[in-house]
């Protein structure tokens, strides 16, 4: 009996494609376009759609290098999905029943990037939650194999020839007990994922950087050709200079994320008080460079 199942990719994989490239051109169009426009808070929100059509495109090629290393592998002891990096080992003795998606009541899926070819989503339905859908159909064209901890979803190119090797498995019962595991990549299990003050920090600085540079961006088309970077105490200009410099704060500060927050992740699994320390020092630097530029864009009024 055939043991390894393998998917119809070929549509998942053109759309897939397709829809990488046109995110690949998006995200150059989008940073030509913001060379050849002056700097203003246009230019600035060019650049956030730039990053994010290019995080898109990384998460398409992603997911079509899991779509091309997907299968299923059947024997009497398991059913195991192949998903790129992830792996599903579902023991046959926790099987409970094998169903069509069309059978679901009140199946919701949970928003995911999927298109044409590519069904590969979490969802629930009525009395099974949750549902790990891997397949390249539509979650309702999909064969729903409920365990008593959760379900799966599948779609093999031949599904028909699937579910009768399945069921004749089932009936004939495992050889031996196996365990219901799941593996990804390690950096998921990383203890940083669960740690709330470790990832405020991390967001918080961040948020700051991105919001510092959209301010310089916003003002610099207001600022006059040269600007005052110090002041004495009585309000005296001591450092007057292009205006373009005023970014220096948004390098500065550039650096700072960067130094700190990688010193911060390099200290985090053996001395974690050094990395909260690094990072709160980090949102001090930053609070200060914000409030650097506020005073001096306020002083050129």
């Amino acid at each position: 009996m055939e043991n390894t199942w393998r998917v119809e990719i070929r549509t998942g994989w053109i759309v897939g494609l397709a829809l990488a490239v046109i995110l690949i051109a998006a995200t150059v169009g989008l940073i030509v376009l913001a060379v050849v426009t002056p700097i203003s808070i246009r230019v600035f929100l060019i650049g956030l759609g730039a990053c994010l059509t290019l995080g898109l495109a990384i998460r398409v090629l992603y997911q079509l290098w899991g779509l091309i290393n997907a299968s299923y592998e059947l024997d009497r002891n398991a059913l195991t999905i192949h998903w790129g990096p992830v792996v599903h080992q579902i023991p046959m003795g926790s099987v409970r029943e094998v169903i069509s998606g069309t059978k679901l009541e009140d199946l919701r899926v949970r928003p995911s990037l999927r298109w044409p070819g590519y069904g590969v989503a979490i969802g629930r339905g009525a009395g099974v939650d949750p549902i790990l859908f891997y397949g390249t159909r539509a979650p309702r064209s999909q064969a729903i194999v409920r365990t008593d901890a959760l379900a799966y979803g599948v779609s093999p190119a031949d599904l028909e020839e699937f579910l009768v090797a399945l069921r004749e498995r089932l009936e004939m019962g495992p050889t031996q007990e196996v365990d219901q595991r799941s593996s990804h990549p390690g950096f998921l299990d990383w203890p940083i994922w669960r740690d709330r003050w470790a990832l405020g920090m991390l967001t918080g600085s961040v948020m700051l950087l991105v919001l510092l540079v959209g301010l310089l961006c916003w003002r610099y088309p207001y600022l006059p050709a040269e600007i005052a970077l110090r002041f004495s105490p009585g309000g005296e200009p001591l450092l007057i200079t292009r205006a373009a410099r005023i970014f220096y704060f948004a390098l500065l500060g550039t650096i700072f994320v960067l130094l700190n927050g990688g010193l911060g992740l390099f200290f985090y699994s053996r001395e974690r008080p050094v990395s909260y320390f690094l990072w709160s020092g980090l949102l001090a630097a930053l609070g200060s460079l914000w409030a650097g530029v506020v005073s001096i864009l306020l002083m050129q009024s």
